[in-house]
């Protein structure tokens, strides 16, 4: 019975393949990422928009100097099923049952430790209501006299 030796060179694509299953793993949590500070923040389409290109170019980025350093630039099919199976894997266990929770349980936080600021703002933009009224009452006496001042300079003037 002869026993066959697997090539050291299988290992080291098997490596390859494990290493860009974590990296699938990684862009896809730093979009999970991404993907919370939008559900604490709210954003209009065009920052997202901005947003997404920007992580994607991080991804080309991440991809091409990973490929460049690990594989010498050599582009191989079973690389990026590593990483898509990794991203896969990722989204449809920790990212679809962990997010959700995070974006409720840090809007609550966030929303309990903000109270105070929020009631501050919304009290000094009352108070900025009231104090308009009150600039408005003090100018419009203010104006008032300067008529009846104008008034007597005019008389005082023509008497003479």
């Amino acid at each position: 019975m002869q026993v066959r030796m697997v090539s050291a060179g299988i290992y080291e694509e098997l490596a390859l393949v494990c290493l860009f299953f974590l990296l699938g793993i990684f862009l896809a949590a730093s979009y999970d990422v991404l993907r919370i500070f939008r559900g604490l923040i709210p954003h209009g389409r065009l920052m997202i928009n901005l947003e997404d290109l920007i992580y994607w170019i991080y991804v080309a980025i991440v991809i091409f100097v990973m490929l460049y350093e690990k594989n010498d630039g050599r582009l191989r099919g079973y690389v990026f099923g590593g990483l898509f199976v990794g991203t896969v894997v990722y989204g449809c266990t920790f990212s679809r049952i962990c997010v959700p929770p995070i974006i409720v349980f840090l809007r609550r936080v966030f929303g309990f430790l903000l109270k105070p600021v929020r009631k501050l703002f919304r009290y000094l933009h009352a108070e900025g209501k009231k104090g308009e009224a009150f600039c408005e009452k003090v100018w419009t006496c203010q104006k008032k006299r300067l008529k009846k001042m104008w008034k007597l300079v005019k008389i005082g003037i023509y008497k003479l």
